[in-house]
């Protein structure tokens, strides 16, 4: 079994489409240094002489000095999965991650993503082609099914007999997407019935929540997705090292200097004020302080990518 990380209890960013680009990972790295970071899903084009794009190879051999990279694909094994993986190990891949529980789009309606519950015989034969090709550790995001969350039992075997090395738990179902409460209670029953290292996700916004979902579910570590997003330095709080999340302007000082971050590097990444802007806007469409609201509609409003820095820079 190869774990990617040495902490007892690791903290890793989630993979979140749209979001966790090469820029905001570099971000990161810089202010709290996630034990792991997680590429967005590798998209792979079925039947094509080139199933990755270059856009997503780039972003997929895009490390962080210091900590380890775990690639996530989706797709099943008769859409490329196994020849892109291939790929991306050529160059230099290391970890990869098999998303099963991507709630968006055609990723319900085919074997891939939530839809890879559809047909739960899939799962193994696929996993075990795929731990023959990852140098590195294998694992699995999953959510718990996609209408009914005992789904996940059926497939637990799967993951088990296949060499995965560990796995990520939202305890939500696909139709649920982030409707509703993360299921702690089932990432426990997972926890007790299986010998695969388990990592939470879901509903981590703060230390006390961090402490509370360790405790009750026994997980090996956390998964910090949006509440990570609207506050960067929540791995600092959960480890400790940093005090609870403050309010008004010292919370609002903290914001600016992370936008102000993510702000240059989203400049390099991207093309034009307006890729720039929309960027951004999503990382902003995740805070969620009542006192900041204004502040934030203000930095919502601005076209051009000099007076949004303007404004973060009048914190």
């Amino acid at each position: 079994m190869t774990l990617p990380w040495t902490q007892p209890q690791p903290l890793m960013l989630a993979p979140m489409q749209g979001l966790t680009n090469r820029a905001l990972r570099s971000v990161f790295g810089r202010l709290v240094q996630p034990d792991l970071l997680f590429t967005e899903f590798v998209r792979v084009r079925p039947r094509s002489e080139t199933p990755i794009a270059n856009s997503d190879f780039l972003e997929a051999t895009s490390t962080v000095p210091g900590i380890p990279l775990v690639v996530q694909v989706i797709g099943c094994a008769d859409e490329g999965v196994l020849q892109a993986t291939r790929d991306l190990v050529a160059a230099g891949v290391e970890h990869v991650n098999v998303n099963m529980g991507c709630p968006w789009g055609r990723m319900t309606s085919v074997l891939a993503g939530g839809g890879m519950f559809r047909a739960p015989e899939t799962v193994a034969p696929m996993l075990r082609e795929l731990r023959a090709i990852v140098p590195g550790s294998l694992s699995v995001k999953t959510r718990a099914g996609i209408d009914d969350e005992r789904q996940i039992f059926e497939v637990l075997p799967a993951f088990e007999e296949s060499g995965v090395d560990f796995l990520i738990v939202h305890p939500r179902t696909v139709q649920q997407k982030y409707k509703g409460a993360a299921n702690h209670a089932l990432t426990r029953e997972i926890v007790a019935c299986t010998s695969l290292t388990v990592i939470a996700n879901g509903d981590v916004t703060d230390e006390e929540q961090a402490a509370q979902v360790l405790e009750a579910t026994g997980a090996a570590g956390l998964m910090l997705g949006r509440g990570a997003v609207s506050d960067p330095h929540l791995f600092q709080r959960v480890r400790g090292l940093a005090p609870s999340r403050p309010q008004g302007q010292e919370r609002k000082r903290e914001l600016a200097a992370y936008l102000s971050l993510l702000l240059e590097g989203y400049r390099e990444l991207f093309c034009g004020d307006a890729q720039v802007l929309r960027k951004l806007k999503e990382v902003l469409a995740h805070v969620q302080d009542p006192e900041l609201t204004r502040w934030v509609k203000q930095l919502k409003k601005q076209r051009r990518v000099a007076d949004l820095a303007k404004t973060l820079a009048a914190r």
